[in-house]
């Protein structure tokens, strides 16, 4: 039976960092994504991240060395609207709410996408899922077969704070290569000032991360591009919702969207 879960806080536990030091170092290198699935690679047999906000064939990468990193496209097209991952998907509607989906092959509908996953000898499948702006989201889904056996709680609490680093290495990655197709810094500048034009009373901090929620960066995201903590972005951000007479991201980004 599938079981759904939110995962609160904003906290990455210390013990996810220094597997991820090897990934942050090949940041804009074409040996990025390998390292960065190898790093997840004690906790679990098989990692995917799906994005589907910014590419119309969603990137798909796995853990397992003599498998090539491959498109998933077909999984989108095939699979994922009868996939409970994506009445997951649907019922985000924040872009801090984290969910944890957990299936077992039993949950999936679609024989062949079921099939498959048995003749892996799948037995446990985990999602976390996160809102990205409006229309994106990105998914981690992480696999464990039966010579391993379920995931315990500290391991699914492991692998939801490494979820928390994905979208910004993954964003920094992106735009060191070339593949964030909007200039995303004149972006933000754009927002910044309109936020100040519109709304004086913000200061200069809170324009910032304004700016960044409105674009759909996560709290992690923004505290690594400002250089300071995600829990003063946190501070800053309902600091300004206060003034703003708001209380989300979606009502954040109407004031400068439309």
């Amino acid at each position: 039976m599938t079981e759904v879960r939110r995962i609160d806080g904003h906290m990455v536990e210390p013990a996810v960092l220094k597997p991820f030091a090897a990934a942050v170092d090949l940041l804009g290198s074409d040996r990025f994504y390998r390292t960065l699935s190898g790093s997840l690679g004690v906790l679990v047999d098989r990692f995917y991240l799906i994005d589907g906000s910014t590419r119309s064939e969603p990137l798909i990468m796995q853990t397992e060395l003599d498998k090539p990193v491959v498109n998933g496209s077909t999984y989108v097209k095939l699979f994922l609207p009868n996939d409970p991952l994506q009445l997951a998907i649907d019922s985000v509607k924040d872009d801090d709410t984290i969910l944890c989906l957990k299936v077992a092959p039993c949950d999936i509908v679609v024989p062949a996408y079921r099939s498959m996953l048995e003749r892996a000898s799948v037995v446990e499948r985990v999602s976390f899922i996160r809102k990205l702006g409006r229309n994106g989201w990105r998914c981690m889904t992480v696999v464990r077969r039966k010579t391993s056996g379920r995931f315990t709680e500290r391991e699914l609490s492991l692998l939801g704070s490494a979820y928390r680093l994905l979208t910004p290495l993954v964003d920094r990655h992106r735009s060191l290569i070339g593949e964030v197709v909007e200039n995303r810094a004149d972006r933000i500048a754009e927002l910044e000032e309109r936020f100040g034009q519109r709304y004086p009373a913000l200061t200069p901090r809170e324009r910032e991360v304004c700016a960044r929620a409105a674009m759909g960066i996560s709290v992690e995201g923004c505290a690594l591009d400002l250089g300071i903590a995600a829990s003063s972005v946190l501070t800053y951000r309902k600091r300004a919702y206060q003034r703003l007479g708001i209380s989300s991201a979606y009502e954040l980004a109407r004031l400068v969207l439309r």
